[in-house]
């Protein structure tokens, strides 16, 4: 069996909810709240939910640009979360990040040049004159021409923005790239080309994708394997045929239920949930999705679910599809 690249072990976030005249602490939002899940090498793995379910604290935590309340992330044999800082900055030459905002993410003060460059004097790779070399071949991967190295960022749409972010992650031959919402700032016309770069550079590179999103369209188009995730938690994970023809836990089929379809065989069914997003820093009891979901029992009410493997590699974190209960209806 394959080991994975990245492997995450009960990863939590919580952030402080401080109140009162001394700034106290009087509880905790809970992001991220407990997050097993594991990454193959040249795997894309899509991690998706609603707004606020954790999804880029997920990523952000797993990179250690947040460092994480408690939890191991091992990653090619050392555990992330218990590295020295020192240690740390030198594991991001195998790490990287494509973020979820082109104009944000860019210093606007630097050329491309510099920003590209950057990445490999920090991590000492090549000579200056490699160095000019990798950047100016990175560049013209990525659709983008040379002469645009002495450019600033605000000289670019958002897409060639994008495309620079892209770069950037590339130009130091990471072994696993974290892509944030890589195309929900974009406009729609360019999101399938950014995309379409994304997938030819994965067969180019042979890359290792964690790709994070709120489009589930999205990610059927770029991923291997879909995890879902509610409210800090993972309730599903499957590969993409699987969780796309025959999702388990009731979130999923409701995500899944609000695709539009080009040209449907069958009409089909449009799953409501009941209820409003329960806040992460007061989250129900047992199943936190008990409060929504239209099956739920006694069990649910009281007892968390594990993430457990219902057959072919399908992992769902729900009491009535582990027992049988839920498969029938």
């Amino acid at each position: 069996m394959t080991t994975p690249l990245l492997e995450v072990k009960g990863l939590q976030q919580h952030f402080p909810i401080k109140g009162g005249f001394l700034k106290k602490t009087t509880g905790y939002v809970k992001a991220v709240d407990g997050i097993d899940l594991q990454v193959f090498p040249g795997e894309t793995l899509g991690i998706v939910g609603e707004s606020g379910c954790g999804k880029s604290t997920t990523g952000r935590t797993i990179l250690r640009l947040l460092e994480p309340t408690s939890g191991e992330v091992w990653f090619d044999g050392k555990d992330l979360a218990k590295l020295p800082k020192e240690d740390m900055r030198r594991m991001r030459k195998d790490l990287q990040m494509i973020f979820q905002d082109p104009y944000a993410s860019l210093n606007p003060r630097m050329t491309i040049k510099q920003i590209l460059m950057e990445s490999l004097m920090v991590h000492n790779i090549g000579t200056p004159a490699e160095r000019l070399k990798t950047i100016e071949e990175i560049i013209e991967i990525v659709g983008l021409r040379k002469e645009h190295l002495n450019r600033h960022p605000h000289d670019f749409s958002g897409g060639q923005r994008q495309r620079i972010g892209i770069a950037r992650a590339l130009v130091v031959k990471p072994k696993l790239i974290i892509a944030d919402e890589p195309v929900s700032a974009l406009d729609v016309s360019i999101q399938s080309q950014v995309l379409n770069l994304l997938k030819d550079l994965r067969k180019e590179f042979n890359l290792t994708l964690m790709f994070i999103s709120h489009d589930l369209s999205v990610v059927k188009h770029l991923c291997d394997r879909i995890a879902v995730m509610y409210l800090g938690r993972i309730v599903e994970i499957a590969d993409k045929r699987t969780l796309f023809e025959n999702p388990s836990h009731p979130y999923t089929r409701a995500l899944l239920s609000a695709v539009p379809v080009a040209k449907p065989r069958q009409k089909r069914e449009r799953i409501l949930l009941t209820g409003d997003l329960p806040s992460p820093a007061n989250p129900p009891s047992g199943c936190t999705f008990h409060p929504r979901c239209p099956y739920a029992t006694d069990i649910c009410k009281s007892k968390v679910p594990s993430l457990s493997d219902i057959g072919a590699g399908q992992l769902v974190s729900c009491h009535l599809v582990q027992s049988g209960e839920l498969l029938s209806k």
